[in-house]
């Protein structure tokens, strides 16, 4: 081939304007997908691109066939395009010296036809809208290269917006969540390729999470912190490709786009990338780092219905699951995607239920002085009649809740209305303690007495009435800080109680520490105890240790005499459980204990007894 390229006159300042703009150099512009598509359809040739030269190389900001990144300067039409302000037209190349003998032409992808208009920016020719085509075509005329010059008009005046400031990461300079979001639209808007069997795949990178990140800048500072995420994204970016963007959509969270034949490439891909984030690196301070990764990745779809926003949340959702489900990496699965829905929905129409009078209800289960055979307490139990969904499980609710700031909403809509029943008992003649769960949240709360003090005050309760419940973990987890609490509430004639007890540390000095009126022994010590000999010893050692350590105790899950029997010889002041009664509705509660429901419960067990 003869190299007859034109010289640029003011070469290097045009270079100089490319330095100053980094986005002329990253990967594939999707927002020109559109404009390539159109000119390839109007002039009805193979092929359209978007191109900017190099010192170099021509790299293709967008294509309509799998161009590669870039191609070598020497081998570029689009060299002699931006050389003038005209368009620059070879109708057959084989019949142009420049060409005949060139890489392209000769071989794939065989350029037979070439016509480009060039692209200004900041004053220098910088590319090319170009179209290419593998067969002659002597018709191509004035009237088809203004439509291209049009369409070069119009891209120009995209540039700017391409070089949008939102799009960068100011801190890693990747791309951000909202460039994302454009690529997947222009990804989404192009047609489906007949014969494809590539799967287009959404990727959620989590490099690690955002405790551990904490954790590790108090321990090294703010440098090394920074230092980590740009190794990571540096080995991402290696992963997946250099033509390939990086788009950082949280802290610790970046998103990628990949294309990958069917089967299981696929895979083996995943574990590699995977694998090369999780190598530890060095510190430089004598500490080697390794990041603890999980990916989440979806497809997307010829056809698909779903929009950007949705496609980025279905990745999210699966790098969600590969934490929850400890795996390296997840696919998107609806089914999955089910329960947070269903989440979703739960928090969404919660407010409306807590200030519905039909949808939130409480219903109360017996606690029972083994030592007096009477009812002297009730344990407030929540409960949610969704006019959909139909029962929906305390524990759903509370877990969906407590990750909100609708549990303080929720925690005092239940506290009025314990309050508020044990009131009406009391006017009854019925003085029972009524005991309420409370969240980690609520302990958290510096305000927490004084939301109790309140409704004490509002339902003219005696604090004697209440008894606040809370699990070892709660209290543990910042005990400096609850035993204030705890203290005060005391000083109102609240009762508390350890729930749970013996499912979180069991350690004694905390035990020590605790001033809790009571302890309640976890249903799982208790239910299997009739047949678990090991576990009678545990759960009386755990009865006798509450004891020296002056607490009472309330035996929870008590289904069966045999049980009954045992906590009793063990000296537990109190239990609960379905041989004495499931949880009840106010009026019915009332109805149990007119009716000396523990007296009946007993004379039952032992009439069984005697007839065995």
């Amino acid at each position: 081939m003869i190299d007859s390229r034109p010289q640029l006159e003011h070469e290097s300042e045009r270079l100089a304007a490319l330095d100053r703009t980094p986005w002329f150099q990253d990967a594939y512009e999707p927002m020109f997908g559109q404009i390539t598509e159109l000119a390839r359809q109007l002039l009805d040739t193979t092929s359209a691109s978007v191109t900017i030269v190099g010192a170099r190389h021509q790299w293709f900001k967008s294509s309509t066939r799998n161009a590669d990144y870039r191609v070598e300067r020497e081998h570029s039409f689009c060299s002699y395009t931006i050389a003038s302000d005209e368009a620059f037209v070879v109708h057959d190349t084989l019949k142009d010296p420049r060409f005949a003998h060139n890489p392209y032409v000769i071989g794939s992808p065989f350029i037979r036809f070439y016509a480009g208009i060039p692209l200004t920016f900041e004053g220098y020719n910088v590319g090319a809208l170009c179209v290419l085509d593998s067969a002659p075509r002597p018709d191509i005329g004035e009237r088809e290269i203004n439509l291209l010059r049009q369409l070069a008009t119009f891209l120009e005046r995209c540039l700017p917006a391409a070089s949008d400031p939102s799009y960068r990461d100011p801190s890693t300079g990747i791309f951000t969540r909202q460039r994302m979001l454009s690529v997947l639209e222009q990804e989404l808007a192009k047609p489906p390729a007949e014969g494809n069997l590539q799967m287009r795949l959404i990727g959620i990178a989590d490099i690690t999470v955002p405790k551990q990140m904490h954790e590790l800048t108090l321990v090294m500072g703010h440098d090394q912190t920074e230092r980590f995420i740009v190794e990571c994204v540096d080995r991402l970016s290696n992963k997946i490709g250099a033509h390939r963007e990086l788009y950082r959509i949280g802290l610790y969270r970046f998103g990628f786009l990949m294309k990958e034949q069917l089967g299981m490439g696929v895979q083996r891909r995943l574990d590699a990338l995977v694998a090369a984030l999780r190598e530890p690196f060095d510190s430089r301070v004598g500490l080697l780092l390794r990041p603890s990764v999980k990916l989440g990745v979806t497809m997307l779809r010829e056809h698909d219905s779903a929009g950007a926003e949705e496609l980025l949340r279905q990745a999210s959702v699966a790098a969600d699951d590969a934490w929850q489900h400890c795996r390296c990496w997840t696919f998107y699965k609806p089914d999955s995607d089910v329960l947070r829905q269903r989440k979703l929905q739960l928090l969404t129409e919660l407010p409306a239920a807590l200030a519905s009078q039909e949808q939130l209800y409480l219903v109360y289960q017996p606690q029972i002085d083994l030592r007096t055979r009477s009812c002297v307490g009730v344990e407030a139990l929540l409960r949610w009649q969704h006019p959909t969904l139909g029962f929906v499980s305390p524990v759903e609710l509370v877990e969906a809740a407590e990750k909100t700031a609708l549990i303080q909403r929720l925690t005092d809509w239940v506290l009025d209305a314990a309050m508020s029943q044990c009131a009406r008992w009391r006017n009854m003649g019925l003085d029972l303690r009524v005991a309420v769960n409370l969240s980690a949240h609520d302990l958290a709360d510096d305000h927490i007495v004084e939301r109790v003090a309140q409704r004490l005050r509002r339902h003219d309760l005696p604090g004697e009435n209440l008894e606040l419940e809370f699990t070892e973990s709660t209290l543990i987890d910042d005990l400096d800080a609850s035993l204030p609490k705890l203290r005060h509430l005391h000083m109102l004639g609240v009762s508390t109680a350890i729930d749970d007890f013996g499912t979180g540390y069991c350690n004694l000095s905390y035990l020590q520490k605790l001033n809790a009126s009571r302890v309640k022994i976890d249903r799982r010590f208790v239910q299997n105890l009739e047949f678990d000999t090991r576990g009678q010893t545990l759960t009386r050692a755990i009865v006798n240790l509450a004891h020296d350590l002056g607490y009472e105790l309330v035996a929870e899950g008590i289904e069966n005499r045999t049980t009954l029997a045992m906590m009793s010889q063990w000296g537990c002041e109190q239990a609960q459980g379905f041989l004495f009664s499931r949880p009840l509705a106010p009026d019915d509660l009332a109805t149990w204990i007119a009716d000396n429901g523990v007296q009946q419960v007993l004379a039952r067990q032992v009439a069984d007894h005697c007839g065995e």
